[in-house]
């Protein structure tokens, strides 16, 4: 995986289609989402649905499971034609820990989109439950994706956050994204317009950090 990392190889044919596998990480584990996590992934944004609509779109789309259900078939279909890819977010649960029997309990989503082949880039994006913020998940998620992104042939990640959302423009930073610049009334959020920040990270970025 790491010849992948090179920034000036060849890469040959575009892949048919995203292989997704289990990412594990120190906190979290990034696991491809299937039908049998619709009902905990719909329970979360549920109980954080207040939470996540301030800086997102889509919370009201997602009103039961089957809605979900239905991302996550739409997510997957996109993996198999290589242009996008979706990772749960899944806290590691500590031994002894109430947690119904489970190692793992899921705590957001991480999403690549945009994939164009030709210039091998793709936007990224994230979002934990309200409780899972604060302890480093979202910028260990955001890492490791990114890892296997360039893994997977992309040199290019494109990341933006809300001018009103410095928690999701730390994230982007401590994972090492460079900001480049103010996107002006990139969104129209409930009724709003609303300026964002732009984030990128090259492959080569995380060979120098190494």
């Amino acid at each position: 995986m790491s010849d992948a990392l090179e920034h000036d190889m060849n890469f040959g044919d575009e892949p048919v289609e995203f292989s997704l596998e289990e990412i594990v990480g120190e906190q979290v584990v990034l696991r491809p989402l299937g039908e049998a996590d619709a009902q905990s992934l719909f329970e979360l944004i549920d109980e954080s649905r207040e939470f996540l609509q301030e800086h997102l779109p889509w919370p009201e789309e997602c009103a039961s499971a089957e809605n979900v259900a239905s991302r996550i078939d739409s997510w997957n279909l996109q993996a198999q034609m290589a242009n996008g890819a979706c990772w749960g977010i899944f806290e590691k649960v500590p031994e002894g820990a109430d947690s119904n029997g489970s190692r793992e309990k899921i705590a957001g989503c991480i999403m690549l989109g945009w994939v164009q082949w030709k210039h091998r880039s793709a936007t990224v994006s994230y979002w934990l439950g309200k409780n899972f913020c604060g302890r480093g998940l979202a910028t260990e998620a955001l890492l490791l994706a990114s890892s296997e992104a360039f893994a997977m042939g992309l040199n290019r990640l494109e990341l933006t956050a809300s001018v009103r959302n410095p928690k999701s423009d730390a994230v982007a930073r401590r994972a090492g994204f460079q900001e480049e610049g103010l996107c002006r009334e990139y969104e129209c959020l409930h009724g709003k317009f609303e300026d964002h920040l732009r984030f990128s990270l090259l492959a080569r970025d995380l060979l120098d950090a190494e």
